[in-house]
């Protein structure tokens, strides 16, 4: 069916059926209008609900809309568990059962593969134990408003605060720090960031906690440092707070956290312990935001690969947690990784669990991939950003052995599905996805995805002779 570009008018209503779960946040619902049917974004609606929407902003590609009245709930809707989910924006799902959610995601990826995972074999989803509770990373947006500190997360697509007083998918250990950092930092008088015209001096709140071992980081981030040495020793005497330090950020827009990190007071590093592997870490090395999912990762990985190899290479290693959890595997270990603090984190603990195994490069994996067909490497673990594997990097893994392993970890499909179409034109077929549910009410999701490639075979070239012979294959 045909849908038009709106032709709707703010205040509207008309009946609605939803197609499916939008990427970012609400639902795609088709309504009934005279014009014909049009496309309308609405927050909250569930596949199989039958109801009515209320158009609210009506752009040039879309139109917005909120559930004027609900006739028939979906039967995968529930009632969702946080107040200010429609406002906030941070869990769009929270309103579909766990099941449906993980079905829908599946679906998606599995849409988007087509023929390229035809064969493969789709392990059960996990972990499955918590949709609650389970963020073991925080990172919440200040502001003062009549005087009173607040904590929250902005608007979907604004610079508007939400304010959370308590954020239901955070870990209720990481949800008490964070209250007692907002008395703290509420009574300091410290001032807030609104925007370039208003700069104050705090802009957000991070915090970082191994649950297990109650040991946590705590960062605020900042225009500038000045007198932050007695809020600093306050915060410390949190429990559970180890370490806090202060990151740099001036520019007006663009991502949370600065380059450069101060460390103010209490310890240096944060300890955590992954795969049966104890870690250092900085305050804002990369780590999963779930805990118990980044274990899940690790042994997937651990499942997925040889119990022995010659040579493993992770070519986006960050601290190094996957290259460091198999090191006792590998003869030769190589952890690739082009962000400087990550790579000084690596090498702190590759010499303090004395993995004399293990090399760390302190490149891009576009400039160190070319070498990987003269490495040889028996194994290989692609842990890209969101954004996917560049180009060269795809290319590289033609060269490497037939023989070799290759494990793609993703939380994207969309770059997920484009880089694996690139590696099947190489011969990589899709053996096995394991589907981990890293964010709960959310589009996302974590695949771990295990390829391999069939070696091609050798042409051999006839030995001289008195008469020619038919070339012979081998097989």
């Amino acid at each position: 069916m045909k849908h038009h570009r709106p032709r709707l008018i703010t205040g509207e209503v008309w009946p609605g059926r939803v197609l499916r779960l939008a990427e970012s946040d609400g639902a795609h619902v088709e309504c009934e209008t005279p014009d014909g049917p049009v496309i309308v974004r609405v927050p909250g609606a569930v596949p199989g609900d039958e109801l009515f929407v209320r158009i609210g902003h009506v752009g040039q590609h879309m139109a917005w809309g909120k559930i004027e009245r609900l006739d028939v709930p979906s039967p995968d809707r529930i009632d969702p568990p946080c107040p200010v989910v429609l406002r906030c924006g941070g869990c769009p799902w929270q309103m579909v059962l766990l099941d449906a959610q993980q079905r829908i995601k599946q679906t998606e990826l599995q849409e988007r593969l087509g023929a390229l995972a035809a064969n493969a074999e789709w392990h059960a989803w996990q972990p499955q134990q918590r949709a609650t509770g389970y963020r073991t990373r925080a990172l919440m947006m200040t502001r003062r408003v009549h005087g009173r500190l607040l904590l929250g997360f902005f608007a979907a697509g604004t610079d508007d605060l939400v304010a959370v007083d308590e954020c239901i998918v955070q870990h209720p250990k990481v949800e008490r720090v964070l209250h007692e950092a907002r008395e703290i930092l509420d009574h300091s008088g410290i001032t807030t960031w609104r925007d370039a015209q208003r700069p104050g001096q705090l802009r957000a709140v991070l915090f970082r906690l191994d649950p297990r071992q109650n040991d946590g980081l705590l960062t605020l981030v900042v225009t500038h440092e000045g007198g932050l040495e007695p809020i600093a020793e306050q915060l410390l005497a949190i429990p559970g707070v180890s370490g806090v330090f202060a990151n740099l950020q001036q520019a007006a827009g663009g991502a949370v956290l600065g380059q450069e990190t101060h460390h103010l007071v209490g310890a240096k590093m944060q300890t955590v312990e992954l795969a049966r592997t104890t870690l250092e870490l900085g305050a804002t090395a990369f780590l999963q935001t779930r805990h118990d999912a980044a274990q899940a990762i690790a042994q997937t990985l651990s499942k997925f690969l040889p119990a022995e190899m010659t040579h493993l290479v992770d070519l986006y290693a960050g601290i190094g947690v996957f290259g460091l959890a198999l090191r006792e595997r590998a003869k030769r270990v190589t952890l690739v990784e082009r962000d400087s603090a990550a790579v000084a984190d690596a090498q702190h603990n590759v010499a303090r669990l004395k993995a004399e195994n293990v090399t760390v490069v302190g490149e891009s994996a576009e400039t160190f991939a070319p070498r990987l067909a003269k490495l040889k490497p028996d194994a290989i673990v692609l842990d890209p950003p969101r954004a996917g594997c560049a180009q060269s990097v795809l290319a590289a893994l033609a060269d490497v052995p037939a023989t070799t392993h290759l494990v793609y970890v993703s939380c994207n499909a969309v770059s997920l599905a484009r880089d694996l179409a690139v590696l099947a034109e190489q011969g990589w077929q899709v053996v096995a996805i394991a589907p981990i549910d890293m964010f709960p009410h959310t589009p996302h999701a974590e695949w771990v995805v295990r390829l391999a490639r069939e070696a091609k075979p050798a042409v051999r070239k006839p030995r001289a002779a008195k008469a020619a012979k038919t070339p012979e294959v081998e097989a």
